[in-house]
């Protein structure tokens, strides 16, 4: 068993999205901004409409994602749903209550994982980390002490062609 976070090689990324406000946003800008909506429970659903300048992203210094990211959607329905973002979608950055997952690991891989996140077993764990009365969520800290079992990377991969949460 290993904590979640300790899937995450240094060069990889384990963060929540950016703060970005309404008042950032701009229709015209060429950076889309992934919302809570995009994240389906194993599959990228591609429903918001929403964008912000280049110039606007990189001065709140946003977190750009790339295709085989893992979104991970901090809120509900249902906490802790994962998706893996796809490829060639521009440039893109996602809201505060995402959190993005990148392993950049040679023992971790994304299919696998987006699965394990997805799995009743995981959901569980989640549930009992889940703080708010009126909005609940799971907190990047929370989400990265969790502990799953890490088989080896053949293993992972094995499972992930099949499409089967391990866990």
């Amino acid at each position: 068993m290993v904590k979640f976070k300790d899937l995450i090689s240094e060069r990889g990324v384990f963060s929540d999205g950016d703060w970005v406000e309404s008042k950032d946003q701009d229709p015209d800008g060429g950076v889309r901004l992934i919302q809570l909506a995009d994240i389906g429970v194993a599959k990228f659903i591609d429903k918001s409409s929403r964008f912000l300048t280049q110039e606007k992203a990189k001065e709140l210094r946003c977190t750009f994602l790339r295709g085989g990211d893992i979104l991970i959607a901090r809120m509900p329905d249902p906490i802790g749903r994962a998706c893996i973002f796809p490829e060639d979608m521009g440039d893109c950055v996602t809201v505060v209550d995402v959190c993005v997952v990148r392993p950049e690991s040679d023992k971790v891989d994304s299919r696998w994982l987006m699965h394990l996140i997805n799995s009743d077993g995981f959901k569980n764990q989640i549930s009992q980390h889940v703080t708010g009365t009126t909005r609940q969520r799971i907190s990047r800290g929370n989400l990265a002490n969790l502990e799953i079992p890490l088989p080896p990377l053949a293993e992972q991969q094995r499972i992930a062609a099949i499409d089967l949460a391990p866990f």
